[in-house]
């Protein structure tokens, strides 16, 4: 008895904004193709855009004139999708960066700093684990039906 493997897709983009975008349409275009319901497409879309900015924003130097490669590989399942992000940018583990709690007013929010808990609220799962040099973050978000259920 033979099972297929489940639909998978790696993207390799260049670690830059163009990169970022077209990415995220082919991971987009993958998962529509795949008859993935909209709401875990908007999260898997979500979590890319969240978690690739923050790793060009901070994870690189100004000063690094070298190419860097970002890795997203896209498994879908039959309940959810996986994905994991791979960068060679510095070390930075966001299971353990602080929990950040919602302002309690508009004036007390900061501008930026809520794509790590949009993350955290998208995502069924995280694991985190720094090797060879890379960033490897791995992330779950679950597939709904089309009444809007988790499956």
């Amino acid at each position: 008895m033979t099972t297929d493997a489940p639909p998978s897709l790696l993207i390799p983009m260049t670690a830059d904004i163009g990169g970022l975008e077209i990415a995220r349409l082919q991971a987009r275009q993958f998962l529509e193709n795949n008859h993935v319901d909209e709401h875990t497409v908007a999260g898997v879309e979500l979590i890319i855009e969240e978690a690739v900015t923050n790793t060009l924003r901070y994870g690189y130097e100004v000063t690094d004139a070298d190419e860097h490669i970002v890795e997203l590989d896209l498994q879908i399942e039959p309940l959810e999708v996986r994905l994991l992000i791979v960068d060679d940018a510095k070390a930075f583990d966001p299971m353990d960066a602080d929990a950040l709690l919602l302002p309690e007013t508009l004036d007390d929010a900061q501008v930026g700093g809520l794509g790590l808990l949009m993350i955290r609220n998208t995502a069924s799962s995280m694991a985190y684990e720094r090797r060879d040099g890379c960033n490897r973050f791995q992330l779950t978000v679950a597939r709904r039906s089309a009444d809007g259920e988790p499956l």
